[in-house]
């Protein structure tokens, strides 16, 4: 029942999900939490709620971060704030990640710089979000540079000295730009950053096997073949 009801949780909370008027979103919430109250497995469903959320946010697939708010203030007059305190981390990790956004590229413009690419990075807490397993990728070249200049300036700035960046590729996205035998135009592909990096090894050979893959990727088989 609590994996159901926070699955229904994130039909509501998701975009292109539940297509309800405004004024009856917060009374979907509010029974939402009535029912959770009656759940004698609550931490069954924080959990999902939490992985639902976490890749709601993401994604940038949240139909509005003030339903967000709204279901998690509900949750904590509920629960007790013991019980939220890492969901309202991982709201909190994001709006401090668009301001650290925000300093980057006034620092990159100051100076005169341009990314080779678009370039959107989140600063996260590891203890609020869930676990995602994560490889060493090779990335892109163009994706490095962004990287290694990011790097450098977040660990330049005072209040990030005791702390350690690691890049965790998991639940990133990238927009790809195709360009496909016999096609007469460039397509625009929405893709997994591991799906973006398996392509950019067919711009040097038309042909590859599995085992290639993994082999330049550093992946295991199944999560070649999730991302093929």
């Amino acid at each position: 029942m609590a994996e159901i009801l926070a699955t229904y949780s994130d039909n509501i909370l998701r975009k292109n999900g539940l297509k309800l008027p405004q004024a009856q979103f917060e009374a979907q919430l509010e029974k939402v939490v009535k029912l959770f109250s009656h759940l004698t497995d609550k931490d069954i469903f924080i959990e999902s709620f939490k992985n639902f959320m976490a890749k709601r946010l993401l994604s940038e697939k949240s139909e509005s971060i003030d339903y967000e708010k709204c279901i998690v203030t509900k949750l904590k007059v509920n629960c007790g704030r013991t019980v939220t305190d890492s969901i309202e981390g991982m709201m909190n990790d994001l709006e401090l990640a668009k301001e650290q956004a925000k300093r980057y590229q006034e620092h990159r413009t100051a100076r005169g710089h341009d990314d080779p690419i678009d370039f959107d990075i989140k600063i996260l807490t590891t203890s609020y979000w869930p676990t995602y397993k994560s490889f060493e990728l090779s990335v892109p070249a163009e994706v490095k540079s962004c990287m290694d200049s990011f790097s450098t300036f977040y660990t330049s700035q005072p209040q990030n000295h005791h702390r350690e960046l690691k890049w965790n590729f998991a639940m990133g996205t990238a927009i790809v730009s195709a360009r496909l035998p016999g096609a007469g135009k460039p397509y625009d592909l929405v893709v997994s950053t591991y799906q973006m990096c398996v392509l950019y090894l067919f711009n040097f050979q038309s042909e590859m096997t599995l085992a290639e893959i993994c082999e330049h990727m550093g992946f295991d088989e199944e999560t070649a073949k999730k991302n093929m």
